[in-house]
Order: C-alpha cells, then sequence, then structure tokens
C-alpha cells in the first residue's frame, strides 16, 4: 500500500506566507533607502552600503551609511534600524555616529580645524516614522520628542573638548509625564582657552578658573520631571522638580506645583510640546520654591571682586551689602534680602539660598511683565539664607 507524501502540502503553506511577508520586508528595505535619499537630497549626497530586513519583518536597517553635504561636512552612521512596522515604527535607533569638517560659527580656524563629532547611539521613541518628516516642520519637531543620547564626544586632534555620557529627553506629554536629565557633561576649558585667539585667552583663563576652581575641566550634571495630574476638563495640577549641579561650583533646584486653567480647547500635551504651557494656561494658585547651593563659586566670586577693585574680601563684601540695602530702598525688602543673601553666600555666613513664590490665582504669566517691579511683593517672594 501507497501512502500519500503530505510532506508537500504541509509546507506548501507556510512557505506561501514566507513568500508573501518577504516581498514586503523587501519592500521595506527599499523604502527604507529611498525615504533616506530624499531626506538629505537638496543638502548633498548619500550613500548606503547595505539595505535589509529580518526574515519575518519587525527590524529595517541600513548599513555603513556615508552623507557628503554641499557645505563640507560628512556624516557617518554605521546602522539606521527601524523597528516595529515599518509605517509606524516603535523604535529608531541609529549607531556609530560620527560628523566630520564640522564649522562653528565665530569659532577660530585653530578650533575648526579637524573637529570631530562623535556618538555612540540615538534612540527615538514612538517617531510616528522611519525618517523625519520632510516638509511639516510640527511633525519634524515631534519626531523628535522622545529621544535619548549615549556616549557623546567632541574631539580635536589636540584631545578631547567635550563629551557627554548620556542625554534624555521625553518631550512627549500623552501620558501626562515628561522630562530632560544630563549626565555627565565636561567640557576641557583649557584646551578651549589653548586654542582661543592669544588676546581673549586672559579673560577666558579668569573665567575658568572661577568656574572649575583653577581645574580648568567643566563638569554638568541635570534633571527636571514634570507631571499633569487632571482635576477637570480644562483643569488640572502642574508638578515639576529638578536639580542643575555644576561641580566644584553650585547646585540649583527647583520644585513647582500649581494649579493650571487650560484655554478653551487646548491640550496639555500641545501646549507642553510647544512650550507655551506657562504662558496660555491661567494660574489657579500655588508655589515655585528655588533653591541655591554654594559649591565653591561664590567665595571665589568673592575674590575675584576683590583683587579687581584693588580692596581687601572685607571692603568688598561691605561695599556689596551697602549696594544690597541701595537696591531695596528703589526695589523693595524681597530685592534687598535677596541681594543680602548673594552677598551671605560669598562670605560663607550661608550654604543655600531659597527663594519662595506664591503663585496668585486666576492671574496669567504674560500680565506679570507690565510691571516687572512689582513681581516680589505680587509673588509673595520669601527669602532664606541657611
Amino acid at each position: 500500500m501507497r501512502f500519500p507524501n503530505t510532506t508537500l502540502p504541509r509546507l506548501a503553506l507556510p512557505l506561501a506566507l514566507s513568500l508573501l511577508a518577504s516581498s514586503s520586508v523587501f519592500a521595506d528595505a527599499e523604502r527604507l533607502g529611498n525615504d533616506l535619499r530624499a531626506l538629505v537630497a537638496e543638502h548633498g549626497e548619500l550613500t548606503i552600503g547595505d539595505l535589509s530586513t529580518s526574515l519575518l519583518g519587525g527590524e529595517t536597517r541600513a548599513e555603513d551609511l556615508r552623507f557628503e553635504s554641499h557645505d563640507g561636512e560628512t556624516l557617518l552612521i554605521e546602522r539606521y534600524v527601524v523597528e516595529g512596522d515599518y509605517a509606524h515604527p516603535d523604535t529608531v535607533t541609529l549607531k556609530g555616529i560620527r560628523v566630520e569638517g564640522i564649522e562653528l560659527e565665530g569659532a577660530p580656524q585653530e578650533l575648526e580645524e579637524d573637529l570631530l563629532l562623535n556618538i555612540g547611539s540615538i534612540v527615538v521613541e514612538a517617531p510616528g516614522s522611519a525618517v523625519p518628516p520632510l516638509d511639516d516642520e510640527t511633525l519634524a519637531e515631534q519626531w523628535f520628542q522622545v529621544i535619548s543620547l549615549a556616549e557623546l564626544s567632541l574631539d580635536h586632534p589636540e584631545g578631547k573638548l567635550a563629551s557627554l555620557v548620556g542625554l534624555e529627553l521625553d518631550g512627549n506629554f500623552e501620558d501626562e509625564e515628561g522630562g530632560l536629565s544630563l549626565e555627565a557633561l565636561k567640557v576641557d576649558l583649557n584646551r578651549l582657552i589653548a586654542l582661543a585667539p592669544e588676546e581673549e585667552r586672559t579673560q577666558m583663563r579668569m573665567v575658568s578658573n572661577v568656574l572649575t576652581d583653577g581645574s580648568g575641566q567643566l563638569r554638568l550634571d541635570g534633571g527636571f520631571d514634570a507631571q499633569w495630574a487632571p482635576s477637570g476638563e480644562r483643569e488640572g495640577r502642574l508638578v515639576s522638580n529638578g536639580e542643575l549641579a555644576l561641580r566644584d561650583a553650585l547646585s540649583l533646584a527647583l520644585d513647582l506645583e500649581s494649579l493650571l486653567a487650560l484655554p478653551e480647547g487646548a491640550e496639555v500635551a500641545e501646549l507642553m510640546a510647544d512650550g507655551t504651557l506657562l504662558e496660555e494656561a491661567s494660574l489657579g494658585g500655588g508655589h515655585l520654591v528655588l533653591s541655591l547651593a554654594e559649591r565653591g563659586l561664590f567665595g571665589r566670586l568673592m575674590t575675584l571682586g576683590a583683587t579687581m577693585e584693588g580692596v581687601s574680601e572685607a571692603e568688598y563684601l561691605e561695599k556689596a551689602r551697602t549696594q544690597a540695602e541701595g537696591f531695596g530702598m528703589m526695589f523693595g525688602p524681597q530685592v534687598s534680602d535677596l541681594l543680602h543673601g548673594l552677598v551671605d553666600l560669598m562670605a560663607g555666613s550661608a550654604e543655600e539660598l531659597v527663594v519662595t513664590l506664591n503663585l496668585p490665582a486666576e492671574e496669567r504669566l504674560e500680565s506679570f511683565a507690565e510691571d516687572p517691579l512689582a513681581l516680589p511683593e505680587r509673588f509673595a517672594m520669601q527669602v532664606e539664607a541657611r
């Protein structure tokens, strides 16, 4: 007895499905190449080493990209990877980015010579398309709303000028949360000064010494978060906090909580994306607390100021206190308290200055611009030196 051969029928359906899938897969790879070339067509020439898509789809990539701009810059990208549905990808990742021939406006030729920008990776979350839109500026801005960057460096033949471990930006407020974080931004001021025109070096070195306590190595870390808690169709509470720290110099912390009423028909996500939330919304009360902590900067400012004026540090502080009293007589006691607090930071009698503003209800921020001198009183500003 002969049994029918069922192997071919069992294989036929998967094989047919694979062929159908692979045709759309290959189409995605070709589409990526066309979209990338169209993106830069007016600005230079792009060559792509390889285009491919995973067998079952889900990942489309371009490798060994080289873009030569009309301005003489060269952009190299090891991999450009689109993950998820090509039309609506989950992420777009660029790896191994290198920019050669960078031109910095106003920079001396010594600084621009052989300047290189290297970026380990850029990841864009839910961008809406595989490449940034060509003719829609709003959509192009939205493409970069949620992005992370890792391992950036700006290099010169004399050595590394600046580096950044990581940056993360969440500007998409659709989930009512957003934020920005900056990790280990380092700038070698010594090398920048050595490459600057000779007539500018003395002033630059003076600023560097004040900012870095003479090390010439500037380091900045920071992070800010914001949350929106709706309490009605147009009302809600905005909460934001964060800190910016300049190593061996100062730190600045922010704590904001405010009730807001949105304009008719407005969406908080759109206003946050435009950066106009606080301009368009009406205040419903709340507070803003700014904390300035001394980490060495103000003490060095006092020494520098006394040296430049040719007086002792005690005389310089006394003069600063007298000026604070004078400004207080002109602009009010809150301004006097603020300036006295800054003098206390220079003198070392305080380590932190805390400024608290009570945000009034039923006001728009633009209304405060009409009479800026009255702001300390209208905000019931309180200053505390600790």
